[in-house]
């Protein structure tokens, strides 16, 4: 995940000359240059399943496959992430709605609120962060192994799981059991499906760095012990726990 704390609206010509439309003046929207969206007036806003990247011939959702988000919330801010719910249908689904190239590389972007409401003023029938549904314990163990290096959590539509062979170290404490302890934090969350919440600052997350057998990929941290949990690493040394986790939740 990564923080988008201000969005910037950049005018665009997009060529629709090929549908007869000829070219029109739009708006593109980067964050820390990514491009969140290509054309953000031809969006087909809808919280579930929204086209974020529209096809550069015509302005038409569904018009070309990929590029599609689903708008969920922790706490106050927004985050986008893949749509689930349509790329579990079926394989042509998975083609269809699978998420923006960035979200992958990058990460999930989380939209503070005042970048969120900048973004709102631009396109007024974006849902405010209060309107979405809170983010779940289930679609976070999914993001986390859909952005994980290497396919170390496994590959979708499969549940997520540590592929063990691929992690060689781990910088503090027992291998087997840090492994173990997140297994059993991807399965609870996966099936037990809660709404996560952002552990409160002053609670300290400490990270869990696993060295990989991959090439250009020496650590990774995704996950953190939070007091006797385990939950997903966000930025800084914050971590999501599935609601009240801090008593009930991975262990």
């Amino acid at each position: 995940m990564w923080s988008v704390r201000e969005i910037e609206p950049i005018a665009v010509e997009v060529d629709f000359t090929s549908s007869g439309q000829g070219r029109l003046s739009a708006t593109a929207i980067e964050a820390e240059g990514v491009r969140l969206i290509n054309a953000v007036e031809f969006l087909d806003v809808d919280p579930s399943a929204t086209q974020v990247e529209i096809c550069d011939c015509c302005g038409s959702s569904h018009c070309k496959p990929g590029g599609w988000v689903a708008f969920r919330r922790i706490g106050a801010r927004v985050i986008w992430v893949p749509a689930w719910h349509e790329m579990e249908k079926g394989w042509w689904e998975l083609s269809e709605y699978r998420p923006p190239l960035f979200l992958s590389r990058r990460g999930a972007p989380v939209f503070n609120p005042e970048a969120w409401d900048h973004l709102r003023t631009i396109r007024a029938d974006l849902p405010a962060a209060d309107e979405l549904p809170v983010l779940d314990s289930r679609e976070a163990a999914r993001l986390y192994q859909w952005c994980a290096p290497g396919r170390v959590l496994g590959e979708f539509p499969l549940g997520p799981r540590l592929h063990r062979p691929a992690v060689i170290a781990v910088t503090e404490g027992d291998l087997a059991a840090e492994a173990d302890a997140v297994d059993r934090c991807l399965s609870q969350s996966y099936t037990a499906r809660r709404p996560v919440e952002e552990v409160p600052s002053n609670i300290p997350a400490r990270p869990i760095e696993f060295w990989l057998d991959l090439p250009g990929t020496p650590g990774w941290s995704s996950f953190a012990h939070v007091r006797d949990q385990v939950g997903f690493l966000v930025e800084g040394n914050r971590a999501l726990l599935s609601e009240g986790g801090l008593t009930t939740a991975c262990n």
